[in-house]
C-alpha cells in the first residue's frame, strides 16, 4: 500500500536526517557542538557566569577587548541616588558633567520593580543596579543558586527616618503588633524592616506568624500609609512623607519605631556583576569617585540637587518633596563606605545587615541556604581612592541619654541566658546569645537597652537581688569590650524573684523565670 508524506512530514524526515549528519561529524571529530552551544548560552546569560577574584590587586588598565567608558545603571524612584545623578546631570551623561569629564557614558534606567532590577543584572541588560543590602542577601542566594556572579562594591546611602512602622491608636510598642492586620510591600526593605522588628522583640514565633499570615501585601510603601489613613489596616510600613502623612490623618496614631531609631538597618548599595568588572575595573573606579564628588557636590550645594530631581520626569517627584525626602537619608561619604563594609572576616555594618537578612529569607524559603558574605563583596574599588578623600568620620558620635522613668520600651525580649551555678560568670553557649543582642544594638544604635537580671524563687531574696544584678553587668561588660558600645547606653537593673513571668512551683515555671529581659528604648537625645 503506498503511503503519502504530507508537507509537514517532510520537514520532519529533513530535520532528523539533519540530526543524524550533525551527530556523524561529532562522532568523527569534524565538528565539536558543545563549543556553538557554550557559546550561544554565554550570549544569552549576558556572560553570567565570569568571575573576578577580589582577592587580586585591581589592574591598573582595561583588561580586555570588551571594555567600555559605557555604564548602565538600573535604579528605581528614590532620591538616595542623586550623588550620581548630580554627577550624570541627569538619567543621561550630560556635556560638562563629573562623568562626562572623566569620558564615562552612564546611562541610569529606572526598574523600579525590585525582582525585574535583578532579572536585568542577571541577564546583561544592566551592568549595575541600585539595592539595599537586605535585598541583595536574598538577590545574591538565587543568584548563586544560578552560577550568576556578581558583588556589592559601593554604599549610597543610610536611611534615616526615611522607612517606618506606624500602627493606630493603643499600638505603642512592636509586642503590640500582635494580633493586628498590617499592610507592607513583601520582599522590600519594608519587609526586612519588620521583620527584624518584630524578631528582636519580646513576641513567640507563633504571634509572628500570625502577623504575617494576616497581612496585607502593598506592591510599594507609598500604598500601606494610604490604607493606614483611610483606617483598613491596624498598622503598616510605610516611607515619609506618606508615613507621617498618614499619622497626621488619623487620630491616636503614632510613629513605632523608624530607621532613626534603627540608623544602621537600611542601607542603599550599588551591586555590580562580574561580567563588567572582570572588563571594566577602572571604568568602576571612575564611576564611584564621580558618584562621591557628587555628594561633595550636594553638601556644598543641596539645592540644586533638589532642582535637579525635580527635572526627572520620570521620577516625579517636585523640587520641595525631595528636599523632604532627602531630610530622611545620610548620603553616604567615602568614610561611611569605609565604615559600612569594614575589612575581611570584621565585623561590620554590611554583613550584620546581610547575615540578618539571610535570616529572614532563608525562613521564607526564597534562598536555599546562608552565603558567603565576602563572596558577595568587592571592597577594592573604595580601597583603590584611598587619599583622595578623606577618611575621617563625618558624622558626630551619638550622645545617649537615660529616658525618663515614664518611657515605655518600643521591645522587651526574654532572653535565656545561662550562668555557671551561683555566679555571674557566663556560659561559652550563652555567648551567640548575647552575640545576637549585640547585633540589634548595633542596627538599632539610636536606642537605650536596660539589662534587667530575673531569677526564681529559690534561695534567699537578697542573695538573689545581688546575683541578678551582677549577671546583668557582665552582660553588659561583654557588649561594651566585644561591641565597643558606650557604658552609658546600659542600665542594668537586678530584680532577683521579685518579677516572675511564670509559676516559680513548677520546675519548667522556675526555668522561664531565670531570665534576661532585654528593653529597648529610643534614645531621647535623637533628633525627631
Amino acid at each position: 500500500m503506498a503511503v503519502k508524506i504530507e508537507k509537514g512530514g517532510w520537514i520532519i524526515i529533513f530535520l532528523l536526517g539533519l540530526g543524524v549528519f550533525a551527530f556523524g561529524l561529532k562522532y568523527w571529530g569534524i565538528l565539536d557542538l558543545s563549543t556553538i552551544f557554550s557559546k550561544s548560552s554565554s550570549s544569552t546569560s549576558g556572560g553570567s557566569s565570569a568571575k573576578v577574584d577580589t582577592t587580586q590587586p585591581l589592574p591598573a588598565s582595561a583588561t580586555s577587548s570588551k571594555a567600555t567608558n559605557e555604564v548602565r545603571v538600573r535604579v528605581n524612584i528614590w532620591v538616595g541616588c542623586v550623588g550620581g545623578l548630580v554627577a550624570n546631570g541627569g538619567l543621561d551623561t550630560a556635556a560638562g558633567s563629573i562623568y562626562a569629564n572623566k569620558d564615562l557614558k552612564v546611562s541610569f534606567k529606572i526598574i523600579d520593580d525590585w525582582t525585574e532590577g535583578a532579572a536585568a543584572l542577571a541577564t546583561g541588560n544592566v551592568d549595575i543596579m541600585l539595592t539595599t543590602a537586605d535585598v541583595w542577601a536574598k538577590d545574591f542566594g538565587q543568584f548563586q543558586d544560578k552560577g550568576v556572579n556578581a558583588r556589592a562594591f559601593y554604599m549610597v546611602d543610610w536611611s534615616r527616618g526615611a522607612d517606618g512602622v506606624i500602627g493606630k491608636q493603643g499600638i505603642n510598642s512592636i509586642e503590640d503588633l500582635a494580633g493586628k492586620t498590617v499592610a507592607f510591600a513583601p520582599y522590600t526593605p519594608s519587609h526586612f524592616l519588620l521583620w527584624n522588628g518584630l524578631k528582636e522583640s519580646g513576641l513567640s514565633t507563633e504571634q509572628r506568624n500570625e502577623i504575617f499570615k494576616n497581612a496585607v501585601h502593598t506592591k510599594d510603601g507609598i500604598e500601606p500609609a494610604t490604607l493606614f489613613a483611610q483606617q483598613k489596616v491596624d498598622a503598616a510600613v510605610a516611607w515619609d512623607p506618606d508615613m507621617s502623612d498618614a499619622v497626621a490623618k488619623r487620630p491616636g496614631a503614632k510613629k513605632i519605631y523608624d530607621t532613626r531609631i534603627a540608623n544602621r538597618l537600611i542601607a542603599d548599595i550599588l551591586v555590580v556583576s562580574d561580567r563588567f568588572a572582570a572588563n571594566n575595573p577602572q571604568t568602576l573606579v571612575k564611576f564611584i569617585e564621580g558618584w562621591l564628588e557628587g555628594v561633595q557636590f550636594i553638601q556644598k550645594n543641596p539645592s540644586r540637587a533638589y532642582t535637579l530631581i525635580g527635572t526627572i520626569k520620570d521620577f516625579n517627584i517636585p523640587e520641595d518633596l525631595a528636599k523632604t525626602m532627602l531630610g530622611g537619608v545620610k548620603l553616604a561619604d567615602y568614610s561611611d563606605n569605609q565604615s559600612f563594609f569594614g575589612s575581611a572576616g570584621a565585623d561590620s555594618d554590611y554583613a550584620n545587615i546581610f547575615k540578618m537578612a539571610q535570616d529572614m529569607y532563608r525562613e521564607l524559603r526564597l534562598i536555599k541556604h546562608t552565603g558567603d558574605v565576602e563572596a558577595s563583596v568587592d571592597r577594592r574599588y573604595v580601597a583603590s581612592l584611598s587619599g583622595k578623600f578623606s577618611s575621617a568620620p563625618t558624622e558626630a558620635p551619638i550622645i545617649y541619654k537615660e529616658p525618663p522613668k515614664s518611657a515605655a520600651p518600643i521591645a522587651t525580649q526574654h532572653r535565656a541566658i545561662y550562668f555557671d551555678t551561683a555566679s555571674a560568670k557566663m556560659s561559652v553557649d550563652s555567648r551567640a546569645v548575647v552575640d545576637e543582642i549585640g547585633g540589634m544594638m548595633r542596627a538599632y544604635e539610636n536606642t537605650v537597652v536596660d539589662i534587667e537580671g530575673n531569677t526564681d524563687s529559690t534561695g534567699s531574696r537578697g542573695t538573689n537581688m545581688e546575683l541578678s544584678k551582677q549577671r546583668a553587668d557582665a552582660v553588659k561588660n561583654y557588649l561594651v569590650e566585644k561591641y565597643h558600645f558606650p557604658p552609658e547606653r546600659m542600665r542594668t537593673i537586678g530584680n532577683g524573684p521579685d518579677r516572675p513571668i511564670a509559676d516559680n512551683g513548677s520546675p519548667d515555671g522556675r526555668d522561664k523565670n531565670r531570665r534576661t529581659d532585654i528593653k529597648v528604648y529610643p534614645n531621647p537625645a535623637a533628633k525627631s
